[in-house]
């Protein structure tokens, strides 16, 4: 899947464009408000999905090497998340949606659900 099919799936609103914004394959996904489950996973070509506002969510994708950030909830991001991300070129993304419904439409996306 690529961001432009989530930010159409999920009605997005783009908060700042990453490397390969156009041209990535999302492939995973981690979802959670625990950084700490999301260090655990090892899938490359991986969004986080969160309903955390701070730079830790960023740093937490830098490790990672997570491509992308999306806030359920229509949560905005903290203004050193968003500078953060436009440092390290991470997409980040923002919905209305719940965590369920963002789940469930990515999971069809993806071919899984």
């Amino acid at each position: 899947m690529t961001f432009a099919q989530i930010t159409d799936a999920l009605k997005c609103e783009i908060i700042h464009k990453g490397n390969n914004f156009d041209t990535i394959n999302i492939t995973h996904v981690s979802a959670g408000d625990m950084m700490s489950e999301v260090l655990i996973s090892n899938e490359d070509h991986r969004v986080i999905v969160t309903a955390l506002t701070t730079d830790q969510v960023v740093r937490t994708a830098d490790i990672v090497e997570a491509i992308g950030i999306i806030l359920i909830n229509g949560k905005q991001p903290q203004n050193s998340m968003r500078n953060l991300a436009v440092e390290s070129n991470i997409t980040l993304l923002s919905t209305n949606l719940s965590m369920f419904e963002v789940c469930t439409v990515l999971g069809k996306l993806l071919g899984k659900g």
